[in-house]
């Protein structure tokens, strides 16, 4: 249970609240005992009595009955109520503990690089973020109860039948040690079962969220069938994995319950040899009989608890392997605070890997000016979009310095790097809430005016008024409720909002039509003035009007300068934009379009 204790510092604000709660735990296991000893003192001082033939020894015997059913009633009352305080503590200890954990998980990784969530699929870490920490609050919450109560149970009914006869209670002596012995040896089987469980339950995650997130295109392409098949074949692998854990449990508890039966009987057999010498009474031995049965119970509950448990340290592994994820990307321990950006960009000497091995770019240098508008250009897969994912520190150079008015953006911290920048990337998602919000998360605290503003600077403000709730109107999931161009509008908007002195545009009106695409273009030459702004386009309407166009390929600059100068040399540029004049010339309608878009690339890397 190594990885559940380590869990323990999620609760440590609880501490006096645990300290507590064992407290009563104690006093329910005390009343729970003290229910069984009470019972004796019925047998004893009132059954035999009551079978004499004389009238006054009766009555007397009845009021004795009387008083002590009520002591019993009033004792298992006690441990009822006590029971019910220590089970509602146990749960609320274990929700609140899930609280501080579900936080801490979410929060590491929010402090993970870029690389790690490529790495990592989705549903996957859904999966361990809900479905595990779910396992662990049963752990926590209402197994902590039963955990503390049963086995402290056990230990005083064992006190007390050894006091009663400690030649009775050395068959259940024997049979404790066997019982532990089995659960623990089916515990390894559960453990190994339960993390292969959670690992298909992820899988399942994982194939249930991509499914709804790429619901267009299964429809589209009439994938129904393909899907269920694959769904259903990680149901049946949740299934198995179950199963197998169900296995491993169910074989534990038929020679628990054999050997619960051994001592039972034995306890019989031992009890009439010892009435027989008049070492034992009757009533004595049914007591001590009620007292086993309760011992049973609980072990019994001992035994099952212990393989729940299994499924938490499982859990518990999985949890600590996300809690021990490092990003590739942190903040030095002498990163400085950015209290003022100018707007210069350096790449000097650059090269950058994804995987590590297989270089994007290639000893890329490129100086970009305070309030320069620069325009990346070129074919797919020349680097465009990784020289932008390089300037937020999205991820780390291996050869190299990008610098931030001449400083090391490694030297800076990156939360104060980030509120400077502000991107509209290619594939525009928003968050499920309003517009509102969703423009409003440019920046914190900005007013409905300032978001109004922001709106209309994208051309967005006209449309969301047309929408029936206007900027209270629900975006959807991923803005799924919002055409393309709507969604890209309120991006850019987002991004306007925040003010940032360095911008960056990736496409950022490609999935606009023509009318809009222009107001956005006469927007931008106001809002990008004085700001630093890269914009990566595969549009030749898009960069035309940049102070410089760079031309990449291969993850190398090939040339740059203004758009007509560059069209003045027999270049790559100029063979793309001839390319794409051709294009759209002969074929001006969308297929026209999108081969232009395709000639300069519609994916980046």
């Amino acid at each position: 249970m190594r990885s559940l204790f380590k869990l323990r510092y999620y609760a440590r604000e609880l501490t006096p609240l645990i300290l507590v709660a064992l407290l009563v735990m104690g006093i329910t296991a005390a009343l729970n005992v003290g229910s069984f000893t009470n019972t004796q003192g019925v047998f004893e001082k009132a059954f035999e009595r009551l079978a004499s033939n004389d009238h006054a020894q009766q009555t007397a015997a009845m009021q004795e009955l009387l008083r002590r059913a009520l002591i019993l009633l009033v004792t298992i009352c006690g441990a009822a109520i006590s029971n019910c305080i220590a089970l509602y503590m146990g749960d609320y200890i274990g929700q609140r503990t899930l609280v501080k954990l579900r936080e801490a998980i979410f929060s590491h990784l929010q402090t993970l690089s870029m690389a790690f969530f490529e790495r990592k699929r989705a549903g996957e870490l859904i999966s361990r973020v809900n479905n595990d920490t779910v396992v662990l609050q049963r752990a926590l919450g209402t197994d902590l109860f039963k955990v503390v109560v049963a086995p402290l149970t056990v230990m005083a009914l064992i006190v007390q039948m050894v006091r009663m006869s400690w030649t009775l209670a050395l068959a259940l002596g024997v049979v404790i040690p066997l019982v532990l012995g089995i659960t623990s040896l089916m515990g390894r089987y559960t453990r190994r079962y339960a993390l292969r469980t959670q690992e298909k339950i992820a899988d399942l995650t994982s194939t249930t969220q991509e499914s709804f997130a790429t619901m267009r295109v299964i429809k589209t392409f009439g994938l129904e069938p393909q899907i269920q098949k694959r769904y259903g074949s990680e149901i049946r692998g949740v299934f198995g994995a179950e199963m197998k854990t169900a296995r491993a449990k169910a074989l534990a508890y038929a020679p628990v319950f054999g050997l619960i039966g051994v001592a039972t009987c034995a306890t019989l057999v031992l009890g009439g040899y010892e009435i027989m010498h008049g070492r034992f009474t009757p009533a004595a031995l049914m007591t001590f009989l009620l007292m086993l049965e309760g011992a049973a119970a609980q072990l019994n509950s001992i035994s099952r608890l212990y393989l729940q448990l299994q499924n938490a340290e499982a859990a518990a592994e999985r949890t600590l392997q996300v809690m021990a994820e490092e990003s590739d990307v942190k903040d030095a321990p002498d990163a400085i605070e950015l209290d003022h950006v100018d707007g210069g960009i350096t790449f000097d000497h650059v090269s950058f890997a994804y995987d590590g091995k297989h270089p994007v770019l290639h000893d890329f240098s490129l100086d970009i000016k305070p309030g320069e508008v620069v325009a990346l250009a070129g074919p797919s897969g020349g680097g465009k979009s990784t020289v932008a994912n390089l300037v937020p520190r999205l991820y780390d150079v291996q050869e190299g310095r990008v610098l931030i008015d001449g400083r090391d953006v490694r030297e800076v911290k990156q939360r104060s790097l980030s509120r400077f920048m502000g991107m509209v990337p290619q594939e525009t998602i928003l968050f499920g809430t309003t517009i509102r919000d969703n423009i409003g998360f440019g920046r914190e605290g900005a007013t409905d005016d300032e978001i109004i503003a922001a709106a209309k600077a994208a051309n967005a403000h006209d449309f969301i008024m047309d929408l029936p709730e206007g900027y209270d109107t629900q975006a959807g999931e991923r803005g799924g409720r919002l055409s393309g161009g709507q969604k890209q509008r309120v991006a850019i908007a987002r991004a306007f909002l925040r003010n940032p002195r360095v911008l960056i545009l990736d496409e950022a009106t490609s999935a606009l039509d023509n009318e809009s695409e222009k107001a956005i273009h006469s927007a931008l030459k106001t809002l990008l003035q004085g700001r630093t702004a890269l914009i990566i386009a595969h549009r030749l309407s898009t960069i035309q009007d940049a102070d410089r166009i760079v031309v990449m390929a291969d993850g190398r600059i090939v040339e740059q300068g203004p758009h007509e100068e560059l069209l003045k040399h027999d270049g790559l540029y100029r063979r793309l934009y001839e390319s794409a004049e051709l294009v759209e010339q002969h074929q001006p309608e969308t297929p026209g379009l999108e081969a232009a878009t395709e000639t300069f690339g519609d994916t980046d890397d």
